[in-house]
């Protein structure tokens, strides 16, 4: 009898004991719950001490600035190689012009900064700072990559990438240099229509963001055509100008390189970096202001002050696959 009753008791003060240890657990993740509330209260009251400039000095002191190629290319490259290499877009642009578009943006955002970071809890100024010794990692990664040739795909891709962009532009202008309109010559519009092939094509590709900048001032808030647009055309038809040659036989082209993997990864940092620089402008000055105010990555035609275009450097040859640029063929 009295060993049923040692064993009762004992069940019901493990029981408690259970109850006990579950309100404790209970009480620990409570605690732990309101204490990561409290550093983030913490941290939150600690930034809005902080002034605004103090924090961009601190992130242009701690950023990597040397822009000599071999250096920063050694820098940047065990970051590059984390990026992952699936569907790794091909690197088809100009690492230098690239840079110019990248020192214009930062020089225009720099008077804004302080609304931007006071706005922002993350603004990864660190990383915004870093992009001109980053690009010119890249320009050094895309030197090492070795020549290939495109495929007759390749070709086929980039024509079809920029067919219907070239159509709607010119049609555009041919309506705009009707003689009713005048906003341009327009036997020069119909000098990019005229011919056929795929050559001819590519050169249009080249004639027609080339029309949109020499004629900018009459064109100016009378055209519907983004300027990533007239440089993804600009990009195509450099590429294609420069390789494709009438009758001559597309080789085969070599598997993709691990130098030119790295190119692509390196670019691809370029882009998420100078993402958030918009995104820094975006919220210091609104999204269209900041798209007026900030050049496009890859902008073969830069604005002045004035909004008037300015002379830039030619689109270079666009880069295969497999690395840097080779010949094309018409067909």
């Amino acid at each position: 009898m009295g060993g049923n009753k040692d064993r009762k008791s004992g069940a019901k003060d493990a029981k408690a004991g259970k109850r006990d240890g579950a309100k404790a657990v209970k009480a620990s993740k409570k605690d732990a719950k309101a204490g990561k509330k409290e550093a983030r209260s913490a941290r939150k009251r600690d930034r809005a001490g902080v002034d605004p400039a103090a924090l961009i000095a601190e992130a242009r002191a701690d950023a990597f600035t040397d822009e000599a190629p071999e250096r920063a290319f050694a820098h940047f490259r065990p970051l590059a190689e984390r990026v992952p290499a699936a569907d790794l877009p091909v690197f088809t642009g100009q690492p230098l012009l690239m840079r110019a578009n990248v020192r214009a943006a930062l020089d225009a955002l720099d008077p804004h900064l302080p609304a931007a970071v006071s706005a922002l809890r993350e603004p990864r100024l660190k990383e915004v700072f870093e992009l001109p010794a980053l690009v010119m990692a890249l320009d050094f990664s895309a030197a090492r990559v070795p020549v290939a040739t495109l495929s007759a795909g390749d070709i086929d891709r980039m024509l079809a990438e920029g067919a219907p962009w070239r159509e709607l532009m010119l049609t555009y202008l041919e309506v705009a240099s009707h003689p009713l309109l005048g906003l341009l010559p327009r036997e020069r519009v119909a000098a990019v229509r005229a011919g056929s092939g795929k050559l001819d094509k590519a050169r249009d590709f080249v004639a027609l963001p080339g029309l949109f900048a020499e004629f900018s001032g009459a064109l100016a808030g009378k055209h519907p055509f983004p300027a990533d647009k007239l440089d993804l055309l600009a990009t195509l038809g450099g590429a294609l100008v420069q390789q494709v040659r009438p009758g001559n036989a597309v080789a085969a082209v070599p598997k993709r390189t691990g130098e030119s993997i790295l190119r692509d990864q390196l670019a691809a940092l370029v882009a998420e970096r100078y993402d958030h620089l918009q995104v820094l402008a975006a919220v210091a000055l609104g999204k269209r202001r900041a798209d007026e105010l900030l050049p496009a990555l890859r902008a073969a035609v830069a604005l002045g002050s004035n909004g008037a275009a300015e002379d830039a450097p030619e689109s270079a040859p666009a880069e295969a696959p497999g690395g840097a640029p080779a010949e094309m063929t018409d067909g």
